[in-house]
């Protein structure tokens, strides 16, 4: 059982603690994050990372009676929030350990579909791919540390909850790829020139799918170990089309 505790001023040494908890810095130190709404609440109840509730609505503090509840007013609600009309729930959150551990445990499988990320950098993009490739079936998302932190705010409210039910496996990418190759994982990447058009592509069962950052794509040390390129036909002059979109036509054709 959980307790509650009634907290009123935006001074309180918990309520600096958990605003801190807003620097990557400092989530990276005590692997905490914070989320907001009651359905990104729920799913991390439901993923069983969830910590602690602050809120200002009464009327759930006895739903969470198993964990420790901060009962605060509004203003602290402003205070943690990243929106500008906050709902009066905030989780705390511990972070998610995906080793590379994981991903050995999915290559032993007859069947691979992973997802790639070189260097994203847009939070909205990062959110909507979490998402898709959880929503799409498949098996874990590879990214390397120059993407955007995963337990930014924008990302975790992209994700819509999904950031609880999909690997994500953060590390030098070359490495990662270095494992699929072991594995005989084939390795697809994006490219405007000198790819094969999608439709012409036949369907795998083990492969990887690569995309990279929004504005140069897939790096050359990246891109040059890649087994295959592919690429979306485009009509009407237009060169190519956001990164989270694209990605979500290659998942569903290729799964």
């Amino acid at each position: 059982m959980g307790q509650v505790k009634h907290i009123t001023s935006t001074n309180n040494e918990k309520i600096k603690y958990f605003i801190n908890l807003k620097d990557k810095a400092f989530r990276k130190e005590t692997q905490k994050f914070l989320i907001e709404g009651y359905h990104l609440v729920e799913e991390a109840k439901k993923a069983q990372v969830l910590e602690a509730i602050i809120t200002s609505d009464e009327k759930i503090v006895n739903v969470f009676s198993d964990f420790n509840v901060y009962f605060v007013n509004d203003a602290i609600i402003k205070k943690l929030s990243s929106t500008k009309t906050p709902q009066p729930i905030i989780g705390v959150v511990k972070m998610l350990n995906h080793s590379t551990t994981k991903l050995y445990t999915i290559l032993k499988k007859e069947k691979v579909k992973l997802v790639l990320l070189d260097e994203i950098n847009d939070p909205g993009n990062l959110g909507t791919i979490i998402r898709t490739v959880a929503g799409l079936g498949y098996d874990a998302i590879g990214m390397n540390n120059e993407c955007v932190d995963i337990y930014n705010e924008k990302v975790i409210r992209s994700t819509q909850g999904a950031l609880f039910k999909i690997p994500i496996i953060r590390g030098d990418l070359l490495s990662i790829i270095g494992e699929l190759k072991k594995a005989q994982v084939k390795c697809l990447g994006t490219a405007l020139n000198g790819a094969n058009e999608l439709e012409k592509v036949q369907k795998i069962d083990r492969f990887a799918i690569c995309v990279g950052n929004e504005a140069r794509g897939i790096s050359k040390d990246v891109l040059q170990v890649m087994d295959d390129n592919i690429k979306i036909t485009m009509h009407n002059d237009v060169e190519s089309l956001n990164v989270a979109i694209a990605l979500a036509i290659l998942m569903y054709k290729l799964k």
